[in-house]
């Protein structure tokens, strides 16, 4: 747990770091570095999809382009369709030439480029070159296309150019249903290949992070069958399968031929993520206990989800869908905030550990939404806030349930002690008689060991209970059971065997010197009052014998005889058994 929390703080370091060199990235070695270039880009925005990248150039031309002078890079939902116009100047680059040359020793003709929109969910991307006020080249990207059809086999939409002509104009055109955020960066195939690599790490620990958590949380449920553990496991897997969605893989990987799936499959896992939140939230904070009300009403809360769902499928629009879903998730997280409020000034002791997990998740969330509908600038650690946020929430759920077997363990521990012990008097009784006494018992018998049994009975305890009442017939059970708690050695065992009776257990023990040990006991009950009412005495039955003679059960019925001569001889006696009243 250490160095997961180790990560994740790397993790939120790299972050601020990534958000400051983003804001000075011209200091950065281009060579070395993919960089972001919405900022240099001329941008014009279609009502509809009538103009082509000939007509788009020919704007450019003419100066009726806007210059995306606030380094805009998310539009949100709209069905707009995006144009963006990018100027690749050689001699800007000049650098980058000479190095290639230098490591080549020949002189280079054409600038090699790499071009990349990081974002995996756009629809349609078509990228075309002009050069010379021609158009050269024309690609197609976007997840409406299979990734079999890609030129460069890699998880977001990228291409590979040799830029011949001093001044070449990409012109990107974007259209989607899904949020239009379009981050492009440019940069040579080795810096192309330093940032696929840090995704490749970030996602690979983020990914057996999670995995992690969830076979743990797994684990602990088949051990407890807690259906917390269970829930908390689907709510993980649930979001894990979504952003395995959402962030391209589950395209490149799994299903790279089945775009229909690519598109659907994202509105459809938000909902199961969505659900599974809330399903959650009512059994984690154990609101049957805590928040009653909530509780009873949670069939309504899972009918009016099931309900959208179904809105959802009938109006078929996939922006709907996506849109919807994005502001139910805000409510959500709300709501999810203010029930663990609820559950905390209630006394649920859980809700200290899901409040500022769910804060840790919401910001999370929060920040990349705001990214994702050009709210706050965009960068891509910001895009990637509901990941960082998440992968704190989840663990400070799973610290919390982990926090929550340990009370489990805790409460199964204090069971079995209660079970084996007289709420009375604290001692031991006979349920925990076999659990104690029979592997003493076993061992001594290997080594020939001897024992002793002593079984103690209050002299006319009914009386007692008939004269003062049940009241003090406790006290003075309680009292007498403090007094031989106190007189028989550590290594003796005292129960409470029924009634007024006790038995004590001497292991190791020569039958001579546990009646020694009976009558040092008896002399002492007799001699101190329990109160100032009324003085106790006790009758004691001694047995002792080596275990591989006879059955400990055998031992105990022997005491129990000598326990019947000492108190049909007067009472305030001790009897060792086969040596008469004494």
């Amino acid at each position: 747990m250490r160095a997961f929390l180790f990560f994740v703080g790397l993790v939120i370091a790299h972050s601020l770091w990534g958000g400051f060199s983003g804001a000075h990235g011209h200091e950065a070695a281009f060579e070395n570095k993919m960089q972001l270039v919405n900022h240099k880009l001329w941008m014009h925005y279609e009502d509809g999809s009538a103009l082509s990248a000939e007509a788009i150039f020919a704007k450019y031309q003419q100066n009726s382009l806007v210059k995306n002078t606030g380094r805009q890079v998310s539009y949100g939902f709209t069905s707009n369709t995006v144009w963006g116009v990018l100027e690749i100047d050689k001699n800007n680059y000049r650098g980058f030439a000479n190095s290639i040359a230098e490591q080549s020793h020949t002189l280079v003709p054409f600038l090699p480029l790499k071009i990349e929109i990081d974002n995996a969910w756009l629809d349609n991307i078509d990228v075309y070159f002009f050069e010379n006020g021609q158009r050269k080249h024309h690609v197609k990207l976007g997840d409406n296309q299979a990734h079999t059809a890609r030129l460069e086999d890699a998880r977001m939409p990228l291409l590979f150019y040799r830029f011949t002509h001093p001044k070449t104009l990409v012109i990107f055109r974007f259209a989607s249903q899904d949020p239009m955020t379009i981050p492009i960066y440019v940069g040579p195939p080795r810096a192309a290949k330093g940032k696929s690599t840090e995704n490749a790490y970030f996602y690979g620990a983020l990914y057996g992070s999670l995995i992690i958590l969830l076979l743990y949380n797994l684990v602990l449920y088949s051990y407890l069958r807690e259906q917390r553990y269970l829930l908390y496991s689907l709510y993980l897997l649930s979001f894990l399968v979504f952003n395995f969605t959402y962030t391209g893989h589950g395209f490149w990987w799994v299903w790279s031929e089945l775009v229909s799936i690519q598109q659907w499959l994202m509105p459809v896992l938000m909902f199961f993520y969505l659900f599974s939140a809330v399903r959650f939230t009512i059994e984690f904070l154990n609101t049957q206990v805590y928040l009653p009300r909530l509780y009873r009403s949670r069939k309504y809360i899972y009918g009016v989800l099931v309900g959208l769902a179904v809105i959802i499928v009938l109006i078929g629009d996939r922006s709907f869908a996506v849109m919807s879903q994005l502001v139910v998730l805000t409510s959500i997280a709300i709501w999810m905030l203010c029930i663990g409020i609820l559950a905390y000034r209630n006394g649920d002791t859980l809700a200290k550990f899901f409040l500022p997990a769910i804060l840790c998740g919401t910001g999370g969330a929060t920040v990349s939404s705001l990214a994702t509908w050009g709210l706050i600038p965009y960068s891509k650690w910001a895009f990637r806030g509901i990941e960082i946020g998440m992968v704190l929430e989840m663990s400070l759920l799973s610290i919390s349930l982990a926090f929550n077997y340990k009370q489990v363990q805790q409460a199964r521990r204090n069971a079995e002690r209660d079970a084996r012990l007289d709420p009375l008097t604290s001692l031991y009784n006979r349920r925990a008689f076999e659990d104690l006494v029979y592997p003493i018992w076993e061992l001594g018998k290997r080594s020939n060991k001897v024992m002793s049994v002593m079984l103690i009975d209050i002299d006319w305890f009914k009386g007692i209970n008939d004269k003062y009442g049940h009241d003090m017939g406790d006290k003075v059970l309680k009292k007498v059971a403090e007094e031989i708690k106190g007189q028989v050695r550590g290594s003796d065992i005292t129960f409470r065997w029924g009634g007024e009776e006790f038995l004590v257990f001497l292991p190791n023990t020569r039958a001579q010197y546990a009646k020694q040990i009976a009558e040092n006991l008896r002399m002492h009950l007799f001699t101190h009052d329990i109160n100032k009412l009324l003085r106790v005495t006790v009758s004691i039955g001694v047995a002792g014998t080596s275990p591989g003679e006879e059955d400990i059960n055998v031992l105990i019925k022997e005491s129990d005889q000598a326990l019947y001569l000492a108190k049909a001889n007067g009472r305030n006696k001790v009897v060792l058994w086969n040596e008469g009243v004494q």
